[in-house]
C-alpha cells in the first residue's frame, strides 16, 4: 500500500515538470553500438586458426570501443534518464526475466523460422561461433568476458532506453516527453514487438513474444528500469545456458 501511494504521489508531483524533448539521449547510445557492430568481423565462417584468432582480436577491439563509447554516452546523459524515469525496480522484473529466457530458448528450439522460410524457398541458418576453438586462452577469456558484459549490461541499457524511453512513447504520441510507460495503446505495444522482430530476424517469433512480455511488464509497473532488469536477467541466464550447453547460435 505504501509503495503504491508513493508511486501515485510521484506521478502527481512530476506530472507538470517539463522534460527533455530531444530523443538524442535515448537514440545515440544504440546508434553508436549498431554502427560499430556493423564492422564486426565474420570470424564465425573462418577455418584457419590464425585467421580466427586475428578476427577475434579485432572483434575484442570493436567491443571495447562499444563499451567505452556506450558507457560514456550513458554517463553523460544520466540526469536526463533519471529526469524521465526515477530509479524504481520491482522483484517482478526478475521473475519476468527468468520466464523470458524459458520462452526464448523454448521457441528457438522449435526451429520455426527455418521451417517457415524453407517452405518459401529461402536458405535460413543461424551463424554461430565456438569461442573455445580460440587457441589463445587470454583472447578466449577476454572474448567471453566482453561478450557477457555486452549481453548483460550494455545491451539491456541502451536497447531499453531507446525502445521504452523514446520509441514506444513517440509511436503513442509525437509529443512523447511527458508520457508515462503504463497505459499505452496496443499501437505502441505492438511497435515494441515489431522492433524485436526487425532486430532479431533469426529469432523473429521468440523476439515477438519476448518483447511483448516485457511490454506487459512496462505497462504494469510503468518503470523503465524494470524493463532493463528483466532484459538483463534474460540475457544473463541465456548466456549461462549458451556456455553450459554450447548453443552458440543463441547469442
Amino acid at each position: 500500500m505504501a509503495k503504491g501511494m508513493a508511486k501515485k504521489e510521484w506521478q502527481q508531483d512530476t506530472a507538470g515538470i517539463p522534460r527533455s524533448s530531444s530523443p538524442l539521449p535515448f537514440v545515440l547510445p544504440l546508434v553508436i553500438f549498431l554502427m560499430i557492430a556493423s564492422r564486426y568481423p565474420d570470424f564465425a565462417s573462418e577455418e584457419e586458426p590464425d585467421t580466427i584468432l586475428r578476427s577475434a582480436q579485432w572483434y575484442l577491439g570493436m567491443i571495447a570501443l562499444q563499451v567505452v563509447l556506450a558507457v560514456g554516452a550513458l554517463v553523460y546523459f544520466r540526469k536526463i534518464y533519471l529526469q524521465h524515469f526515477p530509479f524504481q525496480v520491482s522483484l517482478l522484473s526478475v521473475a519476468v526475466g527468468a520466464l523470458g529466457v524459458v520462452i526464448w530458448i523454448g521457441i528457438c528450439s522449435l526451429q520455426l523460422e527455418p521451417k517457415v522460410l524453407g517452405l518459401l524457398g529461402f536458405d535460413f541458418s543461424r551463424p554461430s561461433f565456438d569461442p573455445f576453438t580460440l587457441q589463445s586462452s587470454v583472447v578466449r577469456a577476454a572474448f567471453l568476458c566482453f561478450r557477457m558484459l555486452l549481453l548483460v549490461v550494455i545491451v539491456p541499457l541502451i536497447e531499453e532506453l531507446f525502445l521504452r524511453g523514446w520509441f514506444v512513447r513517440w509511436v503513442e504520441d509525437p509529443e512523447w516527453e511527458n508520457l508515462p510507460l503504463h497505459g499505452l495503446s496496443w499501437k505502441a505495444l505492438l511497435a515494441a514487438s515489431a522492433y524485436g522482430v526487425l532486430t532479431h530476424p533469426t529469432e523473429a517469433i521468440a523476439a515477438f513474444v519476448w518483447f511483448g512480455l516485457v511490454s506487459w511488464l512496462m505497462n504494469k509497473t510503468g518503470s523503465l528500469w524494470d524493463c532493463v532488469v528483466a532484459h538483463a536477467v534474460t540475457n544473463l541466464l541465456l548466456g549461462i545456458y549458451v556456455l553450459i550447453f554450447a548453443q552458440w547460435h543463441l547469442w
